[in-house]
This record gives structure tokens, sequence and C-alpha cells, in this order.
């Protein structure tokens, strides 16, 4: 999610095991990026969020977020709803905009 402030990615290719040695038991992918314009926001608030958001697997944003910001839950509930996102979501489903505008919101 971090790289998403800085540049878009996409999958370039694939590397065959063979290219290595030794050869490993996975395949390896080519990534490539494009530079893109960050959000307007603070970049260590919107990440602090960010890193509340996937500190807790497998939970909506709304709980992950009030365990790692230590908020309560119906204030980060209306910031998200505020920013028009659904609190019920999972923090892999937001994109960097989303994350940024959240931030805004609970600022």
């Amino acid at each position: 999610m971090k790289l998403a402030w800085y540049a878009d990615a996409r999958q370039a290719g694939r590397v065959p095991p063979s290219v290595f040695w030794p050869v490993p038991n996975v395949d390896s992918g080519l990534v490539a990026f494009t530079r893109r314009q960050p959000p307007d926001a603070d970049r260590r608030a919107v990440f602090a969020v960010v890193d509340a958001a996937f500190a807790q697997r497998r939970k909506t944003l709304a709980n992950a977020l009030t365990a790692g910001l230590g908020q309560p839950a119906d204030v980060l509930r209306a910031a998200a709803e505020s920013a028009g996102i659904d609190p019920s979501r999972r923090a892999e489903t937001l994109t960097i905009v989303e994350f940024a505008e959240l931030t805004r919101r609970l600022s």
C-alpha cells in the first residue's frame, strides 16, 4: 500500500526458476513502476493510519483502526463514513487516496 503513495505498480513479466543457481522451487516476477503524484496529505500521518489498518489480520477497517489507533470505534466509523468509505471494508480494499481522505477526517 505504501508503494501506491509514490507509484502505480503492475506485473511486467515472469522469470523462470531456471535462470537462477541454485534453481529455486518458486517462480519470480518483474514489477514495473509508473511514478505518480502523491496525494495532497501528510505522508507520515497517512502511513500511520495504513500501518494501523494492516496491523490486525482479517479485521474490518473500523475494528483494525480501533485497535491500532486507540480511538473509539464510533469516531472511526464516523470518519470513514464521512470520507465515503464503508467501515466494514478491509484495509486491502482501500486505495491510497481513500487512506489519505480517511486520515484527513481523523485529524
